[in-house]
């Protein structure tokens, strides 16, 4: 079984108890996740204490690969990995020349793998990390592809005065349309419908 190593302390406050964590493991915060919680004692005389469960994010990075190399053996599949750990988040690209089975029709078979890495770690620490998975760069050219439409789109409509409605997407690449047309002069984006049908409309602003 896969393990994640998890380092736990205690203190007057979490700031004492974080800091016992950053100096005993040699690290700055920015180098590990970590996850408070107040713990009350029975008795009595009832005290307070805090304690911080905390974790390398380079050990976490190599659970992440050792988890990715035993799911893709026992899938058959040769994976290298590149890795790139950034303050929020992880992000790993796995090159294999069987890519499309890792990536699966519409990235869902690389969307339930991110999740049950996601869940993974989850379950041994209780602290949430935003993992990225991405195959061959499949992700990454799909992102593109979305903003270059979104673009083309909003173009459109600045130019014919009609909102457009986009295909249905996931809240990931909603945000990116968002994002990409946040400044774009003449249109607004707004997010409609119900999941797992909610999409973007692309609307122009009245001059």
């Amino acid at each position: 079984m896969l393990k994640l190593k998890i380092n736990s302390y205690e203190g007057k406050t979490i700031e004492d108890a974080l800091n016992k964590a950053l100096g005993e493991l040699n690290a700055s915060k920015e180098e590990v996740y970590y996850k408070d919680e107040e713990q009350v004692s029975g008795g009595l005389f009832k005290s307070k204490k805090y304690v911080v469960k905390v974790m390398l994010k380079e050990d976490v990075l190599e659970y992440i690969k050792a988890y990715l190399k035993e799911v893709t053996e026992l899938m058959g599949i040769k994976v290298e990995l590149e890795t790139l750990k950034k303050e929020t988040y992880i992000k790993v690209n796995m090159l294999s020349d069987n890519s499309s089975i890792l990536i699966g029709k519409n990235g869902r078979t690389m969307s339930s793998l991110q999740n049950l890495l996601r869940q993974a770690i989850y379950s041994k620490s209780g602290i949430k990390v935003n993992v990225i998975l991405d195959a061959n760069e499949y992700k990454e050219k799909q992102e593109k592809n979305i903003e270059r439409l979104a673009v083309k789109l909003a173009k459109d409509v600045v130019k014919t005065g009609i909102e457009v409605k986009m295909d249905r997407m996931n809240s990931y690449e909603r945000r990116l349309v968002h994002n990409r047309l946040s400044n774009f002069k003449g249109v607004t984006t707004i997010s409609e419908g119900e999941e797992p049908n909610r999409c973007v409309v692309i609307k122009p602003v009245e001059k």
